[in-house]
């Protein structure tokens, strides 16, 4: 029978495998996010790499772009800062410029920026314009150990988050279909705490990504970190969870002052 670290091991190999997919395709996002344990983080980022980069995303030998990799190192991948050592405010500024370049032999060239939750606040702010407004032939990937950056920053990103625990060893948590169901949830959880409620929102998310509706996986993760972390009462916690499943509030706008 397999040990706990070796299906551990084999969930994280998937999560890389199946963003690595998600990233490499035609509609993939120029700027995300992955969130994963510190010692996977180096594999994650070249999975990613080798699909972005490779013409047909499928590391094909006759890709003159997959040609040009020397162990892990590409004409086209930008590192920045080290897996545990977050990029300077510098670093971030000349990313613009980096990725404006004109490829050497791929479509893109990709920024991949370490440490991302440990940045500082003026190096998360130096990001905001390159990741709303991402040049054509440029990608950016921020790679993170915790679930924790600047709101404004988050809502620029496609957040693509390993969940450690096994989702079978969860029970399903039903997605409100509308207000009187969302009325009934708010009844059921009106004494639980917020860590305790943060585990209905980790479903909702899971539910969200599975459909690849990641503009409500994402809002609704915000509220289940700041939930886990004790900053919001659970009251508040059931109204912004409406706000997420409705998407009339703009998070980036609510959240600046918790982080």
């Amino acid at each position: 029978m397999p040990s706990q670290s070796d299906l551990s091991q084999n969930r994280i190999s998937q999560f890389i495998r199946e963003t690595s997919d998600q990233i490499g395709c035609a509609d993939a996002p120029q700027a995300f996010a992955c969130v994963l344990p510190l010692a996977y983080h180096v594999e994650c980022a070249l999975a990613c790499a080798r699909k972005i980069l490779c013409y047909s995303g499928t590391g094909s030998d006759s890709c003159p772009s997959c040609s040009d990799w020397a162990g892990n190192s590409h004409p086209d991948l930008l590192f920045l800062g080290k897996p545990d050592e977050p990029p300077g405010i510098e670093d971030c500024r000349r990313l613009w410029g980096e990725l404006s370049l004109k490829p050497v032999s791929s479509r893109y060239r990709i920024g991949v920026l370490f440490a991302a939750h440990r940045m500082s606040l003026p190096a998360a702010n130096s990001l905001l314009k390159i990741t709303e407004e991402t040049p054509v032939s440029g990608r950016v990937m921020l790679l993170m150990e915790e679930n924790s950056m600047l709101p404004t920053l988050r809502s620029r990103l496609r957040v693509f988050r390993f969940i450690s625990e096994d989702p079978a060893g969860f029970p399903e948590k039903k997605v409100p279909s509308g207000i009187s169901e969302y009325i009934k949830w708010i009844g059921q959880t009106r004494k639980t705490s917020p860590q305790e409620i943060s585990a209905d929102l980790e479903g909702w998310v899971r539910h969200f990504a599975s459909i690849k509706d990641f503009t409500r996986a994402s809002r609704l993760d915000v509220i289940c970190v700041l939930a886990r972390k004790g900053k919001l009462t659970t009251p508040m916690i059931q109204d912004l969870a409406l706000a997420g499943l409705e998407g009339e509030v703009p998070f980036e706008q609510l959240f600046d002052d918790f982080w």
